[in-house]
Order: C-alpha cells, then structure tokens, then sequence
C-alpha cells in the first residue's frame, strides 16, 4: 500500500506532496501486525550476512518490542523482516562460515580433509543455533513476565 502524490495542479496552484509509503508486516516473533512509514532514507547495514539487501527501516514491534528492520534486497526488490538480535548472532561468524564452505568444495575428493571441515561448520552452526535459542528465552522471559515463584 503506498501513495505517490507528486505535483498536483489545483486552480493553477503547482503543489507538490512528499512520497508516502505505508506498509502492513507480521511481526517474526509475535505474528502481530505492524504498520509503519517508509520515507526514502536508507540506514547503514553493517550485517555481513545481509550484504546485497538495504536496510530501509528499524523499528520496534507494537507488541512484542523487538528491534526489527526492513530489508529489501538490491536486484529483486524482494522484502524481508527480520529480527535484528538475530542476525547479530548469525553476524560474528558469517565471514568464516563462507571460508568453510569454499574449501569444504575444494576438500571434496579427499575424505579426512572435507570430513574435518564438515564437523567444523556443524560445529559452528550448532553456536548460532543454540545463540538464537538464547536470544528467544531471553525475549519470551522480559515479554511474557514469566517469573520464577517460590512456593513454600
């Protein structure tokens, strides 16, 4: 959904509106729906997993008061929302992942070589996994209010 007003003529009078561009997303954690303006600015994307998308938005959600952002990518103009916490724990380790996996290719006719380096991105994917399982505990703890009573 989006409005593009631009140089309106009304009784001679040249009258030009800004771009207003107005979007409907679920929230990844919570499945409520946010709406929130796009207004042109681009934010710095300083996630390395993200590298051919742009960032376009950072906001809270309504409900659940994540940090999300808006990622459109470069060529598709594909939209995605994404949780920002998230890509933080994908982030510190994208760069070696994409090391592992050219020289997983270039290991794959010798079998102790591209073995090791298999058990190594398992290795390190099972750290991102177990980050983001952290990162959910901690979010269903603050938003849910789940607190640990002592019963006597």
């Amino acid at each position: 959904m989006g409005l593009n007003l631009i140089d309106l003529n009304l009784w001679g009078y040249k009258i030009n509106v800004m771009n207003i561009a107005i979007r409907l997303k679920n929230c990844p954690s919570c499945k409520s729906v946010n709406l929130f303006r796009l207004n042109g600015v681009s934010y710095e994307n300083e996630f390395n997993s993200m590298t051919d998308w742009d960032l376009k938005r950072k906001f809270n959600c309504r409900k659940c008061k994540i940090e999300l952002g808006l990622f459109v990518h470069n060529i598709s103009r594909e939209e995605k929302m994404v949780w920002i916490d998230m890509l933080k724990c994908e982030d510190p380790y994208h760069k070696y992942l994409k090391i592992l996996q050219t020289s997983k290719e270039k290991f794959k006719n010798r079998s102790q070589k591209y073995y090791e380096t298999l058990d190594e991105i398992n290795g390190i994917q099972n750290k991102i996994k177990l980050d983001k399982i952290k990162v959910k505990i901690k979010n269903k703890i603050i938003n849910k209010g789940m607190f640990i009573r002592h019963v006597n």
